[in-house]
């Protein structure tokens, strides 16, 4: 060995950043937790001694296997906010209808983001459907037209 060598040893390449501290175990319970609750990432992150959900966030997108695991439970979470949907309007009363109406609203709006076949509105799928069925006569109209513009005769 040198002296150079000794003075100045050669240290592991920094990749930059800190670390991940995803761990399977981490992703799977929070997984479950999302799976099993109506509660947003934030408040389940405050409540549960979890990192900041940022740090979720990036684990979403360094970490594909837990993406997809992620993705899976929200879609779990859409029938648990549906149902108390019925909870809070069959335990509403009339001094508080309108904050009901509001948690109701909320909910039934997030479930149908996470679920749209399920709990989508259907009227906006028939309508895109028609819209489709007229984009693709109108297309066809063209093509006729181009076609006989561009038709010669030998």
């Amino acid at each position: 060995m040198t002296i150079n060598q000794l003075k100045n040893p050669k240290k592991p390449k920094n990749t930059g950043g800190r670390p991940s501290s995803y761990t399977k175990e981490q992703g799977d319970l929070l997984c479950e937790i999302v799976a099993t609750t109506s509660k947003g990432l934030s408040k389940i992150c405050d409540c549960i001694n979890f990192p900041h959900e940022s740090t979720v966030r990036r684990w979403r997108l360094e970490h594909e296997e837990f993406s997809a695991q992620y993705a899976r439970a929200k879609i779990l979470q859409a029938d648990i906010l549906a149902e108390e949907c019925l909870e809070i309007a069959d335990n509403s009363i009339s001094e508080n209808v309108m904050v009901d109406r509001l948690r109701i609203d909320t909910r039934k709006w997030l479930a149908s983001k996470l679920l749209p076949k399920q709990y989508g509105d259907k009227l906006l799928l028939e309508q895109k459907t028609e819209e489709n069925e007229q984009l693709k006569e109108e297309l066809r109209n063209l093509r006729e037209k181009l076609d006989g513009q561009n038709k010669r005769e030998f």
